[in-house]
């Protein structure tokens, strides 16, 4: 370890920058270096967050170094000159398995630095992070082009990257006829238009998912969906899919109280399901009625988000009611919600039940003057 001080600090030198200081500490104590993490909003970085010059320095310390396989660069101020550099380095260093940039100032460019190395066979990058980065329609056609003919590549995050029309169609034809390595895929926020194009985004999406074998967990958040376009992906899409479902984050879309029979039956073609992200819809008391009366069914799920959905006491009461009978279930949100005295009474009664003792929620109930309420709490 202290010759692999020694070449950072003589990169530094190299590269005319100062040493990153927590890495710097790092590699003082001797510790193990298989994970590299400088996330720019903690508070041992937030003033001191990693720039291009620091990265070129960074990465050419690297780039024989066999013991790395996690790098984690989010929310510094990275842009295309160091992504290139990181991509050389994805190159070099065959043991690197995951790269997070969330956060940073990626374009276009760095996108397309990234997928022409990605493209080759001999590179074992499985996981690539690229949320909240301005990739725009022209960096995720060329990570979708570069999805045809990799292979390593298991885990792939697009969220809030300015995806709009073509680039999620893209991505889409990509894992329909061509990648069959990818199993988690986060789109959340492409930037579909409401009307017109978006009809053409979703036969695309339709034809992933009755294609695609490899995929078990998607995010559609923030898609506009409507639950006519619900409709059509269960329909037409998960009543083809062979693929084995455990994830599925709809959060954010616009499906009203008439979604609750499309999510009856998309949960009754996804028997497997683990984790299910509804949140912030208008799923109303029909919405959670309908979920209620499969959730009983649902022999996998863990985790389930109704938070901010518009659910009224009778609702709130029907899952309260079928809650003792999911017995894999493990975290259950539901705060934002219309509770009435009914719904408060119900959600605690039914936490004190024996089976539910592991479940953590984001709610606690409390007792004044004989009335029960229901207080926000962390969600350990």
């Amino acid at each position: 370890m202290g010759d692999l001080r020694e070449l950072y600090l003589q990169k530094c030198a190299d590269f005319a920058c100062e040493p990153i200081g927590p890495l710097l500490e790092a590699l003082n104590s001797g510790r193990a270096l298989d994970v590299i993490a400088l996330d720019g909003k903690t508070k041992a970085m937030f003033n001191n967050r990693v720039k291009p010059m620091q990265v070129f320095a960074l990465c050419e310390t690297l780039y024989e170094f066999s013991g790395l396989s996690v790098l984690r660069l989010s929310y510094n101020f990275l842009n295309d000159m160091a992504v290139q550099a990181i991509a050389r380095l994805i190159q070099i260093n065959s043991g690197l398995r995951m790269l997070d940039l969330t956060g940073n100032e990626v374009t276009g460019q760095g996108a397309a630095a990234l997928a022409g190395v990605l493209s080759r066979p001999t590179v074992g990058l499985q996981a690539l992070v690229l949320r909240n980065n301005p990739l725009g329609d022209a960096g995720v056609l060329d990570i979708s082009e570069m999805l045809r003919s990799n292979t390593s590549l298991t885990m792939l995050d697009l969220a809030d990257t300015h995806c709009g029309v073509q680039g999620a169609i893209g991505i889409s034809n990509a894992l329909t006829d061509g990648n069959t390595t990818l199993k988690i895929l986060d789109l959340e926020d492409a930037q579909v238009q409401a009307q017109g194009p978006q009809d053409s985004t979703y036969q695309h999406l339709i034809r992933m998912l009755a294609c695609n074998t490899s995929l078990t967990e998607l995010s559609l958040a923030k898609h506009r969906m409507t639950d006519q376009h619900l409709e059509q992906l269960v329909t037409y899409g998960f009543a083809k899919s062979k693929a084995t479902w455990i994830s599925l984050s709809l959060r954010g879309n616009r499906l009203s109280p008439f979604a609750g029979p499309h999510l009856e039956r998309l949960l009754s073609l996804c028997p497997r399901l683990q984790r299910l992200n509804l949140a912030s819809n208008s799923l109303g008391n029909d919405g959670a009625v309908s979920l209620s009366r499969c959730l009983a069914y649902c022999t996998d799920l863990r985790e389930l988000d109704v938070r901010s959905n518009s659910i009224g006491d009778i609702g709130l009461m029907a899952l309260a009611g079928v809650l003792h009978m999911v017995h894999t279930l493990e975290l259950f949100l539901l705060w934002g919600n219309n509770f009435g005295l009914g719904a408060c009474r119900a959600t605690a009664d039914a936490l004190q039940h024996p089976s539910l003792r592991r479940l953590r929620t984001d709610v606690r109930p409390y007792t004044v003057d004989g009335e029960v309420s229901l207080a926000l709490q962390e969600v350990s």
